[in-house]
């Protein structure tokens, strides 16, 4: 007589045990696999084929793998969260720092305006455009927008009766 235990692949209770009694085969299907061998050490005690002590051994262990590949599958879902929630604390700040101005240099601006980089510092001390400095450099920008806004106007001799 023997009682086996068998995986079967593509079934929501994939451990199997199957026994033979009386001549006829018996099966039986389980969602863990420490049920099943639970189940079949039972039936060896039933049917008294093995010791009791190597059943609590691989009992102990088999519950135990379990136990580690449930805390695994833990482990990888927390990793995953982690992950989640630094990429949403980068972004968090993304949106919390104020947007950066877009800035042209004088040459840059008298190009885009076609006029010379002479008149433009003209326009700038007479109020026309404000400078903006960086701390770091010594060159002086005007911002993209206020660029656009005198594109927009057309003459740029209106800007200075304003």
């Amino acid at each position: 007589m023997k009682v086996s235990y068998s995986l079967s692949t593509g079934r929501a209770s994939p451990h199997c045990i199957t026994w033979t009694y009386r001549k006829k085969r018996y099966r039986k299907y389980f969602r863990s696999r420490i049920d099943a061998v639970r189940f079949r050490n039972e039936k060896e005690q039933e049917l008294g084929i093995r010791s009791p002590h190597e059943i609590e051994n691989e009992i102990i262990f088999l519950a135990l793998s379990e136990i580690k590949d449930r805390l695994d599958s833990m482990d990888q879902k927390i990793e995953a969260i982690e992950s989640s929630v630094r990429t949403q604390e980068g972004h968090l700040k993304d949106l919390r720092k104020p947007p950066v101005p877009k800035i042209l240099r004088i040459s840059e601006a008298a190009k885009v305006l076609r006029i010379s980089s002479r008149k433009l510092y003209y326009l700038l001390d007479k109020g026309v455009f404000k400078r903006y400095k960086l701390p770091h450099t010594r060159t002086t920008f005007i911002k993209l927008d206020e660029v656009e806004e005198a594109l927009g106007s057309g003459d740029l001799s209106e800007l200075l009766t304003k």
